[in-house]
């Protein structure tokens, strides 16, 4: 039989549940999820400290339970497309059209890319993943329900350019990689450990261009 405070933290964690997959990991707020179980914001916090902590514990059990939900606690739910990919992650793949010039697209999908995923926000909520991946299962959840199933998107992007001759024969997952290590290889550290500000339009287009550029040295089309 549960204590009262057993069961008062385990209130306390479905309302941050509901919380996180209706409006995602950025914008929720401690505020919220007090409104959401009742009681005083003081009596939250004598729980949890923050919602980092919160987030933590809901990867954790996520993980123990074999449950696909961590993705959900980064983006709101019920906003999916049909491969079930939230919004903002569909609209980026969307770019990828194999009929339109590969250096232009691949442009345009690294820029949305950044802007999307390397916010300063964002960051804060992967450093928390990330944490919470000390636990095996969490990270493998997470990455199959997250990154993974975006990735094999993009691999059936450049397989599909590939067969048309617009880019070299070679392994599409591995192009897919390689692409995505090349856009992030300026920002993704300084990123991670919080030591940059906002990037710019200007930067941004910048830094992709040169990834680009190097992409298309290595996966250009084949010389006749």
């Amino acid at each position: 039989m549960r204590t009262k405070t057993e069961a008062r933290r385990e209130a306390i964690l479905a309302a941050a549940k509901a919380v996180f997959e209706e409006v995602g990991f950025e914008q929720a707020t401690m505020s919220e999820i007090t409104a959401r179980v009742g009681g005083s914001k003081a009596t939250l916090y004598r729980y949890f400290d923050s919602k980092e902590a919160l987030f933590r514990e809901l990867l954790r059990r996520s993980a123990s339970e074999h449950r696909s939900t961590v993705f959900e606690l980064l983006h709101p739910c019920g906003l999916t497309d049909e491969d079930g990919f939230p919004p903002e992650v569909a609209e980026s793949l969307a770019l990828l059209n194999p009929e339109a010039d590969v250096a232009t697209v691949l442009q345009a999908f690294g820029e949305r890319i950044i802007k999307t995923f390397h916010t300063l926000e964002k960051l804060a909520a992967w450093r928390m993943v990330i944490a919470a991946a000390n636990d095996p299962e969490v990270g493998r959840l997470f990455y199959e329900n997250g990154p993974a199933r975006g990735m094999q998107y993009v691999g059936r992007y450049f397989d599909n350019v590939m067969k048309a001759g617009s880019l070299r024969k070679a392994d599409p997952r591995v192009a897919a990689i390689h692409f995505r290590a090349l856009v992030e290889s300026e920002v993704e550290e300084s990123g991670l450990f919080n030591a940059r500000p906002e990037l710019k339009d200007e930067e941004i287009r910048e830094i992709v261009a040169r990834a680009v550029d190097v992409f298309m040295r290595a996966y250009g089309p084949e010389a006749k």
